[in-house]
């Protein structure tokens, strides 16, 4: 009979833990009957993502837990850093069992020197997290959804290595658990808080390394304030009126604004204030009138149904996408560089054509490469 060279095993470990990288891990297990070396293979996967479908006959599945304590356990004592670990806490099973097991193998993973850190629990376990994750100064990236952060008040919170944070549909927060946070991960570079019960008020400064923010949808959300000199990218989606300041955001470059109650006057001081803003969206502020948008740097424009809005003034000799959506209003602009236009009306739409600043609008769109115009009805001759 025929030996047949076992290739798989020959393989440098840096290209094993490549190709293991894009292999699902319930995959991983199977790949254990290849040969005696891939026996052992699951303590070189760098990448851990327990999944539901994985863990749902709880304690009783026995293989599988062997398997991930076994993988956990043997990085650890090896000293292999693991590249991301993604684990789901789920509300079907014995909630105390489980939840110990999550937290030892968080632990194990930390211990590990654990990158990238992902947990994402249902709402209805409050799952609480460890303490360790609060001083893990391997991770890099953290998101922490549907999670009870009881843990965060009572204690010091050093992420020195820290560059990305998701806060979502989390429980126990207060502004003094965030206030420690940030203050906490001097070198984050992207944040997001998303429908976090209990925060009030958000205070972003002294951290010179952000540029991402997004807010969305935190319904007990009274003020941000932000100070962040190099601040690239902000997105703020509101639930109810919210006071918004902009302090030392000079290096911003994308704005998006979605339901929030800001004037006339606050646009045109946050534009006269940021003049590097080449992208600006609002959407749903209904509190905007008549506005004048004057920008060089200005690239892209989106208006979606802003109810009160009547007149856009535009001054922006560099825009080349202009979106609108909503009501009829007038339109004028001294731009020549529009390569984009959308526009669709939700009434009136044929008065439109016939405003005489409109048809001068219209007239300077030259230099179209797409022009799409959309109406909820138009007169038929």
């Amino acid at each position: 009979m025929e030996h047949k060279i076992d290739r798989l095993s020959e393989l440098p470990k840096p290209i094993v833990e490549h190709i293991l990288s894009f292999i699902p891990l319930k995959q991983i297990l199977q790949l254990t009957i290849l040969s005696k070396t891939w026996q052992n293979i699951w303590t070189l996967f760098p990448i851990l993502k327990l999944e539901e479908s994985l863990v749902l006959s709880g304690p009783y599945n026995k293989k599988f837990n062997y398997f991930v304590e076994r993988t956990l356990l043997s990085r650890c004592r090896q000293n292999i850093s693991i590249q991301r670990f993604e684990i789901r806490i789920l509300d079907n099973i014995d909630k105390e069992w489980y939840c110990a097991c999550v937290n030892r193998w968080i632990g194990y993973a930390i211990e590990s020197n654990v990158k990238e850190l992902n947990i994402f629990a249902s709402p209805k376990n409050y799952y609480k997290v460890p303490e360790s994750v609060l001083v893990a100064k391997s991770i890099t990236g953290l998101t922490l959804w549907g999670c009870n952060l009881e843990s965060f008040r009572s204690h010091d919170i050093n992420l020195s290595s820290l560059k990305k944070l998701v806060l979502g549909e989390v429980y126990n927060v207060n502004d003094q658990i965030i206030k420690t946070l940030i203050a906490g991960s001097p070198v984050v570079e992207e944040i997001k808080f998303a429908r976090c019960d209990g925060l009030r008020n958000i205070h972003v400064s002294g951290l010179p390394k952000l540029m991402n923010i997004a807010v969305a949808y935190n319904e007990e959300l009274d003020s941000i304030e932000i100070e962040a000199s190099n601040l690239e990218s902000l997105l703020i989606e509101l639930c109810k009126p919210c006071q918004i300041n902009l302090l030392a955001c000079e290096n911003l470059k994308k704005l998006e604004l979605y339901s929030a109650t800001v004037t006339d006057e606050w646009l045109h001081d946050v534009l006269s204030k940021h003049l590097h803003i080449e992208s600006l969206t609002l959407l749903r502020c209904d509190m905007l009138k008549r506005i004048k948008i004057s920008s060089d740097r200005m690239k892209s424009l989106t208006f979606y149904r802003c109810s009160e809005l009547l007149e856009v003034n535009i001054v922006t000799p560099n825009l080349h996408s202009l979106e609108y959506y909503g009501d009829v209003i007038s339109f004028s602009s001294n731009t020549s560089t529009l390569s984009e236009v959308r526009l669709r009306f939700l009434n009136g739409s044929f008065d439109w054509i016939y405003n005489v600043e409109n048809i001068e609008f219209l007239t300077k769109l030259n230099h179209l490469k797409q022009l799409t115009w959309r109406a909820h009805y138009a007169k038929v001759f």
